[in-house]
Formats: structure tokens, C-alpha cells, sequence
């Protein structure tokens, strides 16, 4: 099993965004880890884990007027319809292209962190009007699904 970068190639300087990534990697790890029996309900875990974390990050991208704003949206657009599209496969029992999707997961969030997200944290240090990271969208109530000491901090301890 290949996992993502531990060496800290992946910390952006910002806990709540550090931690989320932490978050993420670890639930990847746990889709990796999972037998066939655990495999549907860790993939699902993860994914509804990053469409929690992809929207949070648009609603700073927004508030802040973040100008990769809409690459950087559409990337997290087309990997979660494809994380979904995990799910469904999940259901059929294919779950062979499910570990293979995690597979290809670490690889572009490796990718994304170090590119897209470390651009985004560059830009919410010096946003004046930064939100509070704990700020979500109106639909959706803070989640009890963020595991144990990843939700983001208030935007006073950053």
C-alpha cells in the first residue's frame, strides 16, 4: 500500500487546514486498510469527509475573494463526482475500482495540497477579511463527522 507523504511535505502552515489534511490522509489510510466487509462504509466516511472539507474551503475561497477561486473549486467538483461515483460502485460490489480510485486519490491530493491548498493557505494569511474556518455554508450545520481534533480552530487562535 503507497501512502501519502508523512514527512511534512503536506503541512501548509495553517492547523486547521493541517489538520483537515491530517483528517483526510488518515481516512484514506483506514479506505486502504479496510477488508472487503469495511470497504463501503470507509469509502463513505471519506467522502463525506472531503465534500465537508471541499465546501469549507469555498466558502473562504468566496469570503476572501480568492482569485484561483474557481480552478481550484472545480477540482474538488469533479474528484468528489468521482468519489461519489465510488460509492455507487461500492454498493455493486465492485470494489476493486473503488481501491483503485483510493489509489488514484492519494496521488492527485498529494498533488493538490502541495499546489491548489498551498495556495489557498498563502492567500488566508494575508486576507484581511479572513472568515472564521469553523464559517460553513448556511445548508450545511458544523458536522459531528470531522474526526476526534480535526475541525478547524476559531479564526482567533490561527
Amino acid at each position: 500500500m503507497a501512502v501519502l507523504d508523512r514527512s511534512g511535505a503536506l503541512r501548509l502552515g495553517l492547523p486547521f487546514m493541517d489538520r483537515a489534511c491530517e483528517a483526510f490522509t488518515e481516512l484514506l489510510a483506514r479506505v486502504d486498510d479496510a477488508d472487503d466487509a469495511r470497504l463501503q462504509a470507509a469509502w463513505r466516511d471519506l467522502v463525506d469527509f472531503a465534500a465537508e472539507s471541499f465546501a469549507r474551503e469555498d466558502v473562504w475561497m468566496r469570503a476572501t475573494g480568492f482569485s484561483s477561486r474557481r480552478e481550484h473549486a472545480v477540482q474538488h467538483r469533479v474528484v468528489l463526482e468521482v468519489m461519489r461515483e465510488g460509492s455507487l460502485q461500492a454498493a455493486r460490489g465492485q470494489l476493486w475500482r473503488v481501491r483503485e480510485m483510493a489509489r488514484q486519490l492519494r496521488d492527485w491530493y498529494g498533488k493538490h495540497v502541495q499546489g491548489m491548498d498551498a495556495a489557498l493557505a498563502f492567500h488566508l494569511r494575508g486576507a484581511r477579511s479572513a472568515p472564521a474556518p469553523t464559517e460553513m455554508p448556511a445548508a450545511m450545520p458544523r458536522s459531528t463527522r470531522w474526526p476526534r481534533g480535526t475541525a478547524p480552530e476559531p479564526a482567533a487562535s490561527r
